[in-house]
């Protein structure tokens, strides 16, 4: 679900029509998490910002291009990270209920529950003169170490990876790549903290397709 919500599965790419992009188009989203502390107290408020124009750097082509009304959809996810997940190996302990939630009315923005009664933020961004935004707060009510996910992701159901944008290759795959902080290292060191081989071995194994991809950030919340 974490991968999911960050959005960086494996891409593929087609040969031909031209061009060829190894490993698919990999667009970069920029966003903002303040302020930047490894601690914060119950009752703090932690803000998360995206505000971008539509002209989007691409990390594979290392190219920018205008993409105009186009279908992003970011998610925002809170996973606490300081014990083991009672429902064993393969899932997180999703904890946005440990937060309070401030979404401006203008965007489209809200908390979707899962089956498992798992829940996180997801929607789209506001468009508007050229730029795309989203503003959000979380306030922390329960102490702990936890992770913020603020990832990115293109296409749906009805809208797959395929959307097009002029100078595109065709059938070439597009993902969306988050970069939080202007690409700090958003307390990656804390996952060592964890008990859990999740975070303190295996996403560290590629820290860059696992943490910093998905727009991720650690940090504790103390009374």
């Amino acid at each position: 679900m974490f991968s999911l919500i960050a959005s960086v599965a494996a891409c593929s790419c087609e040969k031909g029509w031209g061009c060829d992009v190894e490993g698919g188009y990999q667009f970069e989203i920029p966003a903002t998490l303040s302020p930047a502390l490894d601690t914060f107290h119950i009752g703090d408020t932690i803000s998360i910002e995206n505000d971008f124009s539509d002209q989007v750097y691409d990390r594979q082509t290392q190219q920018t291009y205008s993409l105009e009304n186009f279908e992003f959809y970011p998610g925002t996810a809170i996973i606490r990270i300081d014990t083991l997940s009672k429902w064993g190996k393969a899932s997180l302990n999703y904890a946005l209920d440990d937060f309070q939630l401030i979404i401006p009315e203008q965007y489209n923005y809200e908390i979707f529950t899962f089956g498992d009664g798992s829940k996180i933020a997801t929607g789209e961004f506001l468009y508007a003169n050229s730029r795309y935004s989203l503003q959000l707060k979380l306030i922390p009510q329960e102490s702990g170490l936890f992770i913020i996910s603020h990832g990115i992701g293109l296409g749906s159901q009805n809208s797959d990876d395929r959307q097009e944008f002029e100078g595109k290759c065709k059938d070439v795959s597009i993902s969306g790549i988050a970069k939080l902080n202007g690409g700090s290292d958003n307390n990656i060191s804390f996952l060592n903290n964890s008990p859990d081989p999740h975070w303190n071995d295996w996403v560290l194994q590629k820290p860059n397709e696992r943490y910093h991809h998905s727009g991720a950030y650690t940090f504790y919340v103390v009374e």
